[in-house]
């Protein structure tokens, strides 16, 4: 389990980079978000998966991975929602006018979010299946 967890610590970092990046290009375009939105980015997607690393350190790895798998997971439907699918300046095609080179990160960081997350959430799943058959 220690190696798993330097995974899923490693990939919520990078995550967590990629992630304040993407907000720096939301600022620069002048994307806000909605009252909503913003406590479930916090709450969900930005604190669960930091509280569930946490969590894998301590004798409640599996509740850990639980937050970890309904952060990542969580963040991964909303990204590919407001990114992919609901029309609005969110979304990469629809983007407000602005920097070309702004416009790139806002769109490269929305798909490595998604990876991220995806990726996050599936070690998460894996690890929890080990940890359930070894209990």
């Amino acid at each position: 389990m220690k190696q798993g967890a330097i995974l899923i610590a490693l990939l919520v970092l990078v995550h967590h980079a990629v992630a304040l990046i993407h907000d720096s290009a939301h600022s620069e375009l002048a994307i806000f978000l909605s009252m909503f939105q913003k406590p479930f980015i916090y709450i969900v997607i930005t604190a669960l998966p930091v509280v569930g690393v946490i969590l894998l350190w301590t004798p409640y790895q599996k509740i850990g991975l639980y937050l970890i798998i309904l952060g990542m997971g969580g963040g991964l439907v909303f990204g590919i929602y407001h990114h992919y699918m609901f029309q609005s300046p969110d979304h990469i095609s629809y983007l407000p006018k602005g920097s070309v080179q702004v416009q790139e990160t806002f769109i490269w960081t929305a798909g490595i979010l998604a990876i991220f997350e995806g990726v996050c959430a599936a070690v998460a799943s894996y690890l929890l299946g080990r940890h359930s058959s070894v209990s």
